[in-house]
């Protein structure tokens, strides 16, 4: 199961992976394909769901957030 992270720029979308990735945390960014009104830059950052708390672990390193999904 993958979690896909909506964040608001590019440059938070590569933060997040390398945040997530050195929590142990497989990340990747990727490009929405038909980004809709709030999802930001049409980035999101793909991570395989953990025991670990992902959003707790962007929201300490103060990653902002604009929604995910579950896949």
């Amino acid at each position: 199961m993958y979690l896909y992270i909506k964040v608001g720029s590019i440059t938070n979308a590569q933060r997040a992976k390398t945040v997530l990735n050195k929590n142990k945390i497989k990340a990747s960014v990727k490009r929405l394909e038909n980004p809709k009104p709030g999802d930001g830059c049409g980035y999101v950052v793909k991570a395989e769901e953990s025991d670990r708390n992902i959003m707790e672990i962007l929201e300490k390193n103060a990653i902002r957030v604009l929604g995910y999904e579950r896949n």
